[in-house]
């Protein structure tokens, strides 16, 4: 029976790595449910967005120290060992206002359900998850631009911006 004594250990409050372990998971159950109850996504795609808004925000920060380097030899002097960014942590506001964006829309969907109008559930699914296609795509796109402004050419969207303008070429003309 030595080989279950990890049992009484794992229940014994009275550690602090369990202490601390319950308060961490008793966060992140908080944090879990309240996007997945009150954003309407999963905590993957929640993580996901979380990821590429921080690369965005890094990607910026290299390329205007990038920029600054550039500038500097130009004007023959010696660079600035700072990391400058336009807009600072406003990525935080930014992620605020997409889950807002994205509680607004889900939040339309329960009432939609609650109501017991059938015919508008996939209509409201299907307008929540292009918000967050959409969201995801401003900011790949954001990260694109920033590996230009360092010099390298990914082009991560480039095909999805031309496969855009050719579906919405064909569709104007099918409607003039």
């Amino acid at each position: 029976m030595e080989h279950y004594l990890f049992i009484t250990r794992m229940f014994d409050f009275s550690q602090i790595k369990v202490q601390a372990a319950a308060f961490y998971g008793s966060i992140v159950s908080l944090i879990m449910s309240f996007i997945s109850d009150i954003i309407g996504i999963s905590f993957f795609l929640f993580g996901m967005l979380i990821i590429v808004m921080v690369t965005d925000y890094i990607t910026g920060l290299a390329a205007s120290r990038h920029e600054e380097k550039v500038l500097a030899k130009k004007e023959n002097r010696k660079p600035y060992n700072v990391f400058k960014s336009k807009k600072g942590l406003g990525w935080v506001f930014k992620l605020g206002s997409y889950m807002v964006f994205l509680a607004i829309s889900f939040a339309l969907q329960k009432q939609i359900i609650s109501y017991g109008i059938e015919f508008m559930q996939w209509p409201m699914k299907l307008v929540h998850y292009y918000i967050l296609i959409h969201i995801f795509y401003w900011e790949l796109k954001s990260v694109d631009e920033n590996f230009e402004r360092l010099g390298y050419q990914l082009r991560i969207l480039k095909l999805a911006d031309s496969l855009f303008d050719l579906i919405r070429v064909k569709i104007k003309k099918r409607l003039d």
